[in-house]
């Protein structure tokens, strides 16, 4: 009787060490897998790999080519250093064209509508100015303030074909300056995906 007890003891005892390590290694294999499952949180692009993504989709027609300090941004934009942490704006070294980009990573929510508002004034500013030269009036029409997540973007780039700068209507042209300003606006998404 002795033996038979001490055999299922032994029996038992070798079954429950085979069953506990298989459980073991199941449950590590089952926080693994979840692990690779997981989705690794993007980090955000910076304002420097934003604009290299933007200067990269219009190449040779780029024209926005000077860096402005934050004093000259201040003065002509309105936007205070105060409401951002990072900032990129250039404009064109020839007054006679009007490309510009402005991008503008805002410290907070506040900041952001600040900086958002200063933008869109300087946008309809620029519309109302009639000492503009008549080839930029349609361009700066088309100029596009846009904002994705803590970023603030002025917008007013590329260049058009001069068949339908030359023969088209005024809306046509509106549109070919939108459509341009929409690479710039579809490299910056391509960041954040």
């Amino acid at each position: 009787m002795r033996k038979k007890l001490l055999v299922t003891l032994l029996a038992l005892s070798l079954t429950a060490g085979c069953i506990a390590p298989v459980s073991l290694v199941s449950n590590q294999a089952v926080v693994a897998e979840a692990a690779k499952k997981k989705p690794k949180k993007k980090t955000p692009p910076t304002v420097k790999k934003i604009y290299k993504a933007v200067v990269a989709k219009y190449g040779d027609n780029y024209l926005a080519n000077m860096k402005l300090s934050k004093d000259d941004i201040k003065l002509r934009y309105g936007i205070a250093s105060s409401w951002y942490t990072d900032i990129i704006a250039e404009i064109p070294m020839m007054s006679a064209h009007v490309d510009t980009l402005i991008i503008a990573k805002a410290k907070n929510k506040a900041g952001k509508q600040k900086i958002k508002k200063q933008l869109t004034n300087y946008r309809q500013q620029l519309i109302k100015d009639t000492c503009q030269y008549p080839m930029n009036q349609l361009k700066i029409q088309a100029s596009k303030v846009y904002v994705k997540d803590d970023y603030v973007f002025f917008i007013m780039l590329g260049s058009v074909d001069s068949k339908i700068e030359e023969g088209g209507s005024d809306e046509q042209i509106i549109e070919a300056y939108k459509k341009e300003n929409q690479k710039a606006v579809s490299a910056i998404n391509a960041l954040f995906k």
